[in-house]
């Protein structure tokens, strides 16, 4: 453990020590476990089926306003519980930002401006962190998602893009530039110091500077059998162009498409099905920053400020000024939507590089540099929910197989964000069963749970000497059930032979049918 995370758990311990006294001896949230109500004939036919031979659940459900326990089952042992993970990450950014808390990024000018508007010198775009950075930002202020993310494009296919301009927001701040005098600069570069650069389990690096999360969309239009398809791409930028060899084929087919990327080249192979519809994929440019700044700078010639240096260079880091620096003045500055709309966004559609971001932006709050200082900052959320650090292990903010939470610690996180002030934000955050994010076609839209239950999901799959292997299947969050009784529940199986992604997803509908069971049940 470093120095500098040593000083911050102190530190951290003394914050801690004020702010209960500071809120009139605050005390962790309680639970009072009554009469468990066992056996459940309903629970056990669905988690006695063959395919869970060698699985092991856990899984607790508690009453939110009495604090009785109606199931209990392994719920202090510890399970990979996979993106449900991010309820965690959300729940202290929440407590530490509140839900109105709005990412500003700003840009500076650094230099002589002569009265003609030509700046001799830099502007910098000074990264704050925000995951969105106007690029899904609707007319109403919310933020924009669908429920199959671009983020999770290559590796489940299915993706929908918004309608939404990723480079909305770049173009507000050139368009601020323009308006505060500048015609011309000689440079232009992205300040990302906020929080160090680090690559985490997901492939997408956790960076202060966002822009359509770092990534390219490839859109693939099929056309007639035989014929070439159209391909496309967003954010279009001259630094990255496209070179497409993609093939109509037979309709019914499995897509089958490769991307590679050469220096400012992305290479598009394969086929996809006559009338299968537009298939999405993703390219990640390999320097965020300099993609940004790419993208800031056209943004800025689009807006009529020339840029003198050319758009595809390397981010010009030696142009930063040091931190004492006071030659500088802010010439434009983006303002993002409440923390609350970020909140959806990560645990609506799972999006893991916001997720992993959080941490970068509670460490820089904090005065520290790493994500590994944002997780340890989640230790104030812990502590003021009861929860026993050995009841559980965070090592991301995403929920990769690293991460193990016991039942017990889930639900006593849900029971401790029902207290707090922001409560319906974090609720409204989740996915909806039968309704959106990655629980909108987990149920019939028949189902009489439809919604009724707000729940994060969580998955971990990966390869083995068999084929494919189900580390974990997850589902957490709340249930307002038929009696009209709020319960908070948690519930995860572990260690599930499958065949194929199609064998996940029915283990996910059981979870689906466990939450309807307690709806009913309870």
């Amino acid at each position: 453990m470093s120095r500098n995370t040593l000083a911050f758990f102190a530190a951290l311990c003394l914050l801690l020590a004020g702010l209960i006294c500071a809120a009139g001896c605050l005390k962790p949230a309680e639970t009072s476990p009554s009469t468990v109500q066992e056996p459940l004939s309903g629970l056990d036919a669905i988690t006695g089926e063959p395919r869970y031979a060698f699985a092991t659940w856990g899984i607790r459900a508690v009453d939110t306003a009495t604090g009785e326990v109606l199931v209990s089952r392994n719920a202090d042992a510890l399970f990979a519980a996979g993106s449900t993970t991010k309820c965690f990450t959300v729940a202290a950014a929440l407590d530490t930002f509140g839900p109105g808390y709005r990412f500003a990024t700003p840009v500076f000018a650094r230099g002589t401006l002569s009265p003609d508007g030509v700046l001799d010198g830099v502007l910098i775009l000074a990264a704050s962190g925000d995951p969105t950075m106007g690029g899904r930002t609707l007319p109403d202020g919310t933020i924009a998602f669908t429920s199959a993310d671009h983020g999770d494009a290559n590796a489940l296919g299915g993706a929908v893009l918004t309608a939404t301009d990723p480079l909305a927001g770049l173009d507000v701040l050139a368009r601020q530039v323009g308006h505060a005098g500048i015609a011309r600069v000689s440079d232009v570069v992205i300040d990302d110091r906020l929080f160090e650069t680090v690559q985490l389990a997901d492939d997408n690096p956790v960076t202060p500077i966002i822009i359509n999360d770092n990534l390219i969309d490839v859109i693939i239009t099929p056309a007639g059998e035989g014929e070439p398809a159209h391909v496309g791409s967003r954010p279009e930028t001259s630094v990255w162009s496209v070179n497409a060899a993609v093939t109509t084929g037979e309709a019914a087919t499995v897509p089958d498409i490769r991307i590679e990327g050469g220096t400012g080249i992305i290479m598009v192979s394969g086929t996809v099905p006559a009338g299968g519809g537009v298939q999405v994929r993703t390219f990640r440019p390999p320097d965020a920053a300099g993609f940004a700044r790419s993208l800031f700078i056209e943004a800025l010639e689009r807006a009529g400020v020339g840029v003198d240096a050319p758009a595809d260079g390397a981010n010009p880091v030696h142009l930063l000024p040091g931190p004492e620096a006071s030659d500088m003045s802010k010439v434009a500055e983006l303002v993002s939507p409440p923390l609350s709309e970020n909140a959806k966004l990560i645990l609506k559609v799972s999006q893991n590089l916001h997720a992993n971001t959080l941490l970068g932006i509670m460490a820089a709050y904090c005065g520290e540099r790493t994500v590994y200082d944002g997780l340890a900052h989640e230790t104030f959320v812990l502590e003021m929910a009861g929860i026993d650090d050995r009841s559980l292990t965070l090592v991301d903010g995403e929920g990769s197989m690293g991460n193990r939470i016991s039942p017990d610690a889930m639900t006593l996180l849900l029971q401790y964000m029902e207290q707090r002030p922001y409560a319906g934000a974090f609720r409204e955050a989740l996915p909806v069963l039968g309704v959106d994010g990655t629980l909108a076609s987990a149920v019939s839209p028949g189902s009489p749970a439809r919604g009724k239950v707000q729940a994060k999901t969580g998955t971990v799959i990966t390869q083995d000497m068999a084929g494919l292997f189900l580390h974990a299947k997850a589902m957490a969050g709340y249930i307002t059930a038929k009696s009209g009784r709020e319960l908070a529940f948690a519930v995860f199986v572990n260690d599930v032979r499958i065949t194929s992604v199609d064998d996940a997803m029915a283990v996910g509908s059981d979870l689906a049918g466990i939450a309807e069971y307690f709806y009913e049940t309870f």
